[in-house]
């Protein structure tokens, strides 16, 4: 019992959590008919699992004084969830007007259904209680029967139809140019499945009790643990329009990270230069596309600060050795940037050199090129011979002077 408490608990604060973030996020938009058939899915959905948890069974018997009445609780609430679900996904699809032609008659299927089903509870007799295993243990009492049977085909055909609907929704030529709410479809179709394998499974065990062939009953204690395992995809399917775009790429995040450990070096020479202005906001260590704009920020202002000790020797002993080893251009730039970098950096600083670069590199207005850039200088002061030939060239040159 412990477990399916902890299932249904965990499912139904997930959703109740989301019922709250959507009534906050959508309070602007109330009155909308999707606005209300979005929250009456989640808020049915919320509570049938909420309130199918073994614990809450118990006291809602108890302080219905009524036995099984939790039964009548959950199925009619797992039934509106089904409508809501099924109205939710035409509004989706079609404008308001034609939408509720449509709506209008799931409104009235649905709480038609409420009705004989609560008349089928009451006069079936179910004096004992059964926590559990209702379905079965009452599976051939005949009011009970219809009632089950009525419940189930109800579920499937809400929850077939809005799988149905996201799933064609999501390939609407409209919609698929949205990559992010097609997405989103998808999971809401996917979500829809898990009440229909639910009532399908139900139904099978069902009619196998019908005709006395009891070995599939426990086939119906798993179903709805599956069922209430809907929420997490629900979940996902609501988050992903919202958050979806605002999230960059997996390869773009990626790459944003490459990028911070190839400057990384650079930036760990450059740093004595003014620690001071080295920053990384709160909550963003772990936020690549801020590391390494802090980086570039950084990298600029240490590299202006070292501007006025460059030496035009260390700049035209890299540019020739650069135009000998045939270099690409945006290579020879880089070369060259690293090698008055290194020499200014390690020069101590006492006074500026008498000879300012003939050029200055300026900085790119393109953030992805400033970013290559960058990374290029770093390699170059890493790595390139040139660079500590020049570097080596003026101080030989400064020491015979």
């Amino acid at each position: 019992m412990a477990i399916f408490n902890l299932i249904y608990l965990s499912c139904g604060v997930v959703g109740l959590l989301l019922l709250a973030y959507k009534i906050r996020a959508l309070r602007s938009s109330w009155g909308s008919p999707r606005v209300v058939a979005l929250i009456a899915t989640v808020f049915f959905g919320s509570f049938a699992v909420l309130f199918a948890a073994p614990a809450n069974v118990t006291w809602i018997n108890w302080v219905s004084g009524v036995p099984n009445f939790a039964v009548l609780i959950v199925y009619g609430l797992v039934i509106c969830f089904a409508g809501s679900a099924y109205a939710l996904v035409l509004y989706w699809r079609y404008p308001a007007a034609e939408a509720w032609h449509r709506v209008r008659l799931i409104i009235v299927g649905y709480a038609t259904v409420v009705a004989v089903t609560t008349v089928l509870f009451f006069k079936s007799e179910i004096d004992e209680e059964r926590q559990t295993d209702f379905d079965t243990f009452y599976a051939t009492q005949p009011t009970v029967a219809v009632y089950l049977f009525i419940y189930l085909v109800a579920t499937g055909i809400g929850c077939g139809g809005q799988a149905y609907h996201c799933w064609q929704g999501a390939r609407d030529e409209a919609i698929s140019a949205r990559p992010w709410l097609a997405r989103g479809l998808r999971w809401y179709c996917v979500a829809a499945l898990f009440p229909v394998a639910f009532a399908v499974i139900k139904l099978f065990v069902l009619m196998m009790d019908w005709f006395g062939e009891r070995s599939f009953d426990v086939l119906s204690l798993a179903a709805p643990l599956m069922a209430s395992l809907s929420m997490i995809p629900l979940v996902i399917a609501m988050a992903l329009p919202v958050f979806g775009p605002r999230r960059p790429s997996p390869s773009l995040w990626v790459r944003r990270w490459r990028t911070y450990f190839a400057l990384r070096p650079l930036h760990r020479a450059l740093v004595h230069v003014n620690p001071g202005i080295v920053l990384v906001a709160p909550g963003k260590f772990l936020n690549p596309h801020h590391r390494v704009r802090r980086q570039i920020i950084e990298l600029n202002d240490w590299r202006w600060a070292l501007t006025p000790y460059f030496d035009l020797s260390v700049g035209e002993a890299a540019t020739s050795l650069a135009h000998q080893a045939s270099l690409p251009k945006d290579e020879v730039a880089a070369v060259v940037e690293a090698a008055q970098l290194r020499a200014a950096g390690s020069s101590g600083r006492s006074k500026p050199a008498k000879h300012r670069p003939a050029s200055e590199i300026v900085d790119g207005t393109d953030l992805a090129a400033e970013h290559d850039r960058w990374v290029r200088i770093s390699r170059a002061y890493q790595h390139s011979p040139i660079v500590d030939a020049a570097v080596a060239d003026a101080a030989r040159v400064g020491g015979m002077d």
